[in-house]
């Protein structure tokens, strides 16, 4: 992501190929997704960065036939943001992706993030 947010503490994505169902780049799908969802809030705010606090907690589930349909992908993430009022803030969460009847043509990947604490910097 070429002049956007710095990125810390999220694994190659060749290292977790169980996210391939995000595409070739998971995290630049990650930070895209939350940005939006950050500029539906407040359209003024600037994300700084976003760093990956641990490994993100995988969760895949499998058919009868032993393929994998279902899979969520839990991030837990410190994101850094300038709000519209030009105040700074580090937002501590978890973003979460749940993809179902993946591998189909009625796949559908949703996502959205539980806050656990906001506090000015």
């Amino acid at each position: 992501m070429t002049g956007g947010p710095e990125l810390y503490g999220f694994p190659p994505p060749e290292t977790v190929p169980d996210l391939r169902w995000l595409g070739p780049d998971y995290v630049s799908v990650l930070v895209y997704d939350l940005t939006q969802g950050l500029l539906r809030q407040d359209p003024r705010t600037s994300v700084m960065g976003v760093r990956c606090e641990g490994e993100p907690r995988l969760d895949p589930s499998v058919d009868t036939s032993g393929v994998i349909r279902a899979h969520d992908a839990c991030f837990p993430l410190q994101v850094f943001v300038r709000d519209g009022a030009g105040r700074p803030w580090r937002l501590r969460g978890r973003w979460t992706y749940s993809g179902r009847e993946l591998g189909t043509s009625a796949a559908s990947i949703t996502h959205f993030w539980q806050l656990l604490s906001a506090e000015g910097v």
